[in-house]
């Protein structure tokens, strides 16, 4: 892989990254670019592309997770989360995911010490690249009704 220099989305990047997941998910394909734009606009997420040739590759999300209620104790802990990693098909196995995880945690270095994310059941993909990053499994929760494996780096222990 050539070199990919991982950076902060724009608002030109949207329709490739909404195209991205509508063609990976369900979804339509607007209603993922408003989404998108809304995250650009947001202080506390973090949006970060890999292009590749003048188009998007890859990309990567975080989020700030606040439980707003008893009901979401099973969701796992509040704080900062990585999410939305998405790598086209014809770009898998290349490196981006790791390239746009690592950003992520250098980006979100700055203002925390613990970052989350949660892995579907059967993503070995993921939870190999994230244990690679020094993740660690905490435990089983649910989000929107399904269940996931929550993951854990603390930031103070490898920075």
């Amino acid at each position: 892989m050539s070199t990919t220099v991982i950076r902060n989305a724009t608002p030109s990047d949207l329709d490739a990254c909404a195209l991205l997941i509508s063609n990976h998910v369900s979804g339509e394909f607007e209603e993922w670019r408003s989404r998108f734009e809304q995250d650009l606009a947001n202080p506390r997420r973090l949006f970060l592309v890999a292009p590749i040739d003048d188009s998007v590759a890859a990309y990567g999300h975080t989020t700030f997770h606040t439980r707003t209620s008893d009901n979401e104790a099973n969701a796992g802990p509040g704080g900062y989360f990585l999410s939305g990693l998405l790598v086209s098909p014809a770009h898998r196995r290349q490196g981006l995911g790791t390239l746009l995880t690592s950003a992520r945690i250098d980006e979100l270095r700055q203002v925390t010490d613990v970052i989350c994310y949660r892995a579907e059941l059967d993503n070995q993909a993921t939870i190999d690249m994230h244990s690679q990053l020094g993740f660690r499994e905490v435990g089983a929760v649910q989000r929107d009704g399904r269940d996931f494996v929550l993951f854990c780096l603390e930031l103070s222990a490898t920075g």
